[in-house]
């Protein structure tokens, strides 16, 4: 389920927000901070065009516009941290599909464009004894 197109910028998002309350269209930090690369044969069974690939070895291929020190995918449009769209966003790869709201992609991302990072709570460590209710 998307979240609300009416959904605050994350830049005005206070730091308990939640990755559940989080609209990515409002922010785009990962498109613009990564090299997005996969194998070429994904791209083809997805559908993603031609110009929209980037060649980097034999078997991987990249989003054109992340190959660079400072990359931003060219199916990306907008203003980061204000409202974005991917223009490719059904055919999009596996490396996009994986960058998760809150995750330390994101965290590296947004804060590479001075956006608050998304508060996730953390899994318990293996191990740790579960957390015990503290009203008595």
């Amino acid at each position: 389920m998307m979240p609300s197109t009416n959904s605050p910028a994350l830049s005005d998002v206070s730091p308990e927000t939640t990755p559940d309350s989080v609209d990515c269209r409002n922010c785009g930090a990962c498109c613009a901070s990564f090299r997005v690369s996969f194998y070429w044969a994904e791209a083809d069974a997805i559908g993603l065009p031609e110009g929209a690939l980037e060649q980097i070895t034999p078997w991987h291929v990249c989003m054109t516009g992340t190959n660079s020190a400072l990359p931003r995918c060219l199916a990306l449009t907008g203003e980061i941290g204000k409202h974005v769209v991917c223009r490719l966003y059904a055919q999009r790869p596996s490396p996009c599909r994986e960058v998760q709201a809150g995750d330390t992609q994101c965290a590296s991302a947004r804060r590479r464009y001075g956006l608050r990072a998304i508060a996730i709570d953390a899994p318990p460590s293996p191990g740790s004894p579960p957390s015990l209710p503290t009203d008595r």
